[in-house]
């Protein structure tokens, strides 16, 4: 009887231990937000910051580049005789506004070298803190799993058999359900603690050597713009000297073409000739910008033929040189055939005959330029090689016009090609012979006519033009 009062007991006992097990599941405490996620996401935002700062770097460098092969070609124009103030200027303001884009390029990085520096030592302490912590749990559960090896060498059903009473053995199976409920969410803890390290150590060791590299780059970019600041104050200095050679060289020039004009006899015909034969020119460019858009796909087509038969000259000539036994890469030449806004000159070796812009030469007719009012202006350059010189396309295109476009106000024989975007090129006083036709797709450098002196001319030139989008620019603003 009394062994199966305490048979009976144990069974009670057991069912309420199956009880607990049945209400007991595992799960983790709650947490308001995945520390693991939110480390993957400051990994992939400095991995974002590392890549902007990386173009950054390439464009500082390139740009630098790009000053020094205009500080080496202002230098070397200097040094010439012939050195032209219009050309060399320009290169300078060029250089000038890119040095200072360079010296706010190197602020800028700075700024984020330092912003990043903040922010890598953050996540480093943050490292060292959860360092710290793992260690702590880890040690935390050593103790819980010897505690709980220590407990599982008593059985179940002695914790029950030796127990005062069933509320009694219950608390104490509770209490080895909780331990290892807890020593599981514990673990999980861990594993997450230690996804986090492994990141975001990750991220300190990427961005640690990335910065390194920046803080070279910035040095090094830092020297040179030290050094090309001093070029470019030696060299304004001795522009200032060209200037006057320049002022002086325009002011032979525009007294001699008015000596012309005035041999010529009729000063005011021809004046009020050359009034109305540039005011049919602005009419008929007017009239061709407003066409513009019929020629946009034949334009797109040249440019890409062009393109497509440079790359395969390119590719033969490198060919030729490597069957030769040369180098690959030849030496280019001093001077750019080409500008970075793809035009070239219109003839292989011009004499500047008269500058673009404000004069005091009197058959110039008036212009209004950026809003200024100018009584005589030249809306060109004029170049000379030489009557009968061959002149070249300035740019790929489409001609828009040739033959005598702006007959009877003006008897000039001329071409005007139109580049896209606006931009379009006029070629005048040139000889009957013109190469081209309306509609011809034009590349650079090809023969478009020949040097002449027809129309209102003071004698054998080219009056070169560029029209952008209505207005008159300076062509050395286009040309290398």
């Amino acid at each position: 009887m009394r062994r199966r009062n305490r048979l009976a007991t144990s069974l009670i006992a057991l069912l309420a231990v199956s009880t607990i097990l049945a209400s007991t599941t595992h799960r983790n405490p709650a947490r308001a937000a995945d520390p693991l996620s939110e480390a993957r996401q400051q990994q992939q935002q400095l991995q974002l910051t590392l890549s902007q700062q990386r173009t950054q770097l390439a464009e500082l460098k390139a740009t630098s580049v790009d000053v020094a092969q205009k500080l080496d070609t202002a230098k070397a124009e200097l040094q010439q005789v012939t050195a032209e103030y219009d050309r060399v200027n320009g290169l300078l303001v060029q250089v000038k506004q890119q040095v200072e884009q360079i010296a706010a390029q190197l602020d800028d990085l700075r700024a984020r070298i330092a912003a990043l520096d903040a922010q890598l030592t953050e996540i480093a302490v943050e490292i060292t803190t959860q360092t710290n912590e793992l260690h702590a749990r880890e040690a935390l559960l050593q103790n819980h799993l010897r505690a709980a090896y220590e407990q599982s060498q008593t059985s179940l059903l002695e914790i029950l058999i030796s127990s005062d009473s069933l509320d009694d053995a219950s608390t104490q199976v509770s209490w080895m359900l909780n331990m290892s409920e807890q020593d599981s969410a514990l673990a999980d803890e861990i594993r997450d603690l230690r996804a986090q390290l492994e990141t975001k150590q990750d991220t300190v060791r990427e961005g640690r050597a990335q910065l390194a590299d920046a803080r070279q780059v910035a040095e090094e970019q830092a020297a040179l713009l030290r050094q090309r600041q001093a070029d470019l104050s030696e060299m304004t200095q001795r522009l200032a000297e060209l200037q006057q050679a320049a002022d002086q060289k325009r002011a032979d020039q525009e007294a001699a073409l008015n000596a012309a004009l005035e041999a010529k006899g009729n000063v005011q015909e021809q004046i009020a000739a050359n009034e109305k034969a540039a005011k049919q020119t602005d009419i008929l460019v007017a009239r061709l910008q407003a066409e513009a858009a019929t020629r946009q796909k034949a334009i797109e087509a040249a440019k890409r033929k062009a393109a497509e038969e440079a790359a395969q000259r390119a590719a033969e000539e490198a060919r030729r040189q490597a069957a030769a036994g040369q180098e690959t890469a030849p030496t280019p030449p001093p001077r750019a055939a080409v500008s970075r806004l793809g035009f070239g000159w219109p003839e292989a070796a011009p004499r500047i005959t008269q500058e673009w812009g404000p004069t005091s030469f009197a058959l110039e007719p008036s212009y209004t330029y950026q809003g200024t009012y100018y009584a005589h202006f030249h809306t060109a350059i004029d170049v000379a090689s030489g009557c009968g010189a061959p002149i070249l396309a300035a740019g790929t295109g489409v001609v828009a016009a040739s033959g005598q476009p702006s007959y009877p106000f003006d008897s000039a024989y001329g071409v005007i090609i139109d580049h896209g975007g606006g931009v379009m090129t006029l070629y005048w006083h040139m000889q009957p012979r013109v190469a081209v036709s309306p509609g011809q797709a034009v590349t650079i450098g090809q023969v478009i006519g020949y040097e002449g002196s027809t129309g209102n001319s003071t004698g054998c030139h080219l009056h070169f033009g560029v029209n952008d989008n209505g207005v008159w620019q300076n062509p050395r603003a286009y040309l290398p």
